[in-house]
Formats: C-alpha cells, structure tokens, sequence
C-alpha cells in the first residue's frame, strides 16, 4: 500500500516536472503556473485541464491515506501479565464510519482465539473501560480489557 502512495506521488511530481522550470526564476508572484496549460480530451465535448486532474488526483491521495478504507478499524496492542492474564489495548481509527461499538467484541473476539490456542476452558473479562481522548486535532476512542483465562486443560490434544 505505501508503494502505491509513493507511486502516486512520483506521478504528481512528474506531472508537475512538465511545466517551464525557468519560469521560476525572477520575482513573485509569477503570472505564469508551475503546471502547464494542457488538457485531455476524452471526447468532442469532454476534456479536462492537467490542472484540475492533479488536483483531483492529489485530494484523492490525501483522502484514501487519511481514511485508509481497508485498515481496521481498531488496533489491538495485547501483553501477557501473567500465565493466564491478559491485557488488551485499542485504539479506534481517527476517521472511521463506524465500528463505534466494537470494541467488546474484539476483545472477546481475541480472547476466544487465545483461548482455543493456549488449550483453556474458558475466559472471563475482570475488568473493561472504554471513552474517548480528546486530542488535537481529532479525538480518538479508546478500550481496555483485562481478561484471565481458566480451567487450563492438560489432556493431549487429539
């Protein structure tokens, strides 16, 4: 996914590189753009200014690696305290549309998993908090679950 965002910028920057370099020099402002006047015709009636392409292209970029779409919503930080105890910490997406309360069911959700994985019976959540930090320049939605696991089961697995 980085690789795609250096990619665009590459193609942003190299956009940019078509237009006069000398017409940087002397004193500012200039009357001239630094993206040359071209367009794109799609069709007779259809075309586009390189200008309002980069644009778009470049708030398009912004936007996707701001929001991010495929990332998940919460990111867990788990650490083992103890044999049969375990602290998990999350941490929401600042831009999300939705998934507000998912935060039991992610932890619940890996406790089952740890559970299945380290061969015990069953779990209990001790303690569990959740709210919201208020930070600049968005707030972010926090949890904590404190699970322990019981009943540890010592026959082979089959």
């Amino acid at each position: 996914m980085r690789s795609a965002s250096v990619l665009a910028a590459a193609l942003v920057l190299g956009l940019a590189g078509c237009a006069k370099w000398d017409s940087l020099g002397g004193p500012y402002p200039h009357k001239s753009t630094l993206v040359p006047a071209a367009e794109f015709r799609l069709t007779e009636t259809i075309s586009y200014s390189l200008e309002k392409l980069l644009l778009a292209g470049a708030g398009a970029w912004v936007l996707y690696n701001v929001y991010d779409p495929l990332a998940p919503n919460w990111e867990l930080v788990e650490a083992k305290v103890a044999d049969d105890v375990y602290v998990f910490d999350l941490k929401m997406k600042r831009f999300h549309t939705g998934g507000s309360g998912e935060a039991m069911l992610v932890i619940k959700r890996r406790a089952e998993q740890l559970r299945r994985e380290q061969g015990f019976a069953s779990y209990r959540v001790v303690d569990y908090y959740e709210g919201i930090e208020s930070s600049t320049p968005v707030a972010q939605r926090y949890a904590q679950g404190l699970i322990q696991m019981a009943g540890k089961n010592t026959a082979p697995a089959r």
